[in-house]
């Protein structure tokens, strides 16, 4: 059994509302030798806010730091979604529109048509994706 490792980011809260936490990720130093970098998205940019439910906000404040994590597994899943996907539609619709005789402008615009439709799908269901990629928020007691 593979063990399940976690990606862990620290940040300040942003908003409360209702259940939802919104917390602010800025990458860190450590970031370059951490083991996840690879599926994780904070370590090659600025800010990211990352939505986390809870069902105690209430324990939470505005300003306090606290750390987030997620499985690896989802950092992952995240990746394929964005990037693995995207690129296989590419090239499939590129191929095959070639092979078909299209033009070459003609299939690389419709090659990348088809991933601009991907990702206004993937917008549309972007609440059933929320439910499927966990983060877990947690105080940091120091």
């Amino acid at each position: 059994m593979v063990e399940n490792e976690e990606i862990r980011h620290r940040g300040v809260i942003l908003d409360i509302c209702g259940r939802r936490i919104d917390v602010s990720v800025k990458p860190e130093d450590a970031c370059g030798s951490c083991k996840a970098k690879s599926v994780c998205a904070v370590g090659d940019g600025g800010e990211r806010i990352v939505s986390v439910m809870s069902d105690i906000p209430h324990m939470y404040t505005v300003g306090e730091e606290v750390e987030i994590s997620t499985a690896k597994i989802m950092g992952v899943k995240a990746v394929i979604y964005a990037y693995v996907i995207p690129f296989v539609i590419m090239l499939f619709l590129l191929l095959a529109l070639l092979d078909f005789g299209a033009s070459e402008s003609t299939a690389g615009l419709s090659a990348i048509c088809g991933v601009v439709a991907y990702y206004i799908v993937l917008f549309f269901f972007r609440r059933k994706l929320e439910k499927t990629i966990i983060f877990k928020i947690h105080k940091i007691y120091e």
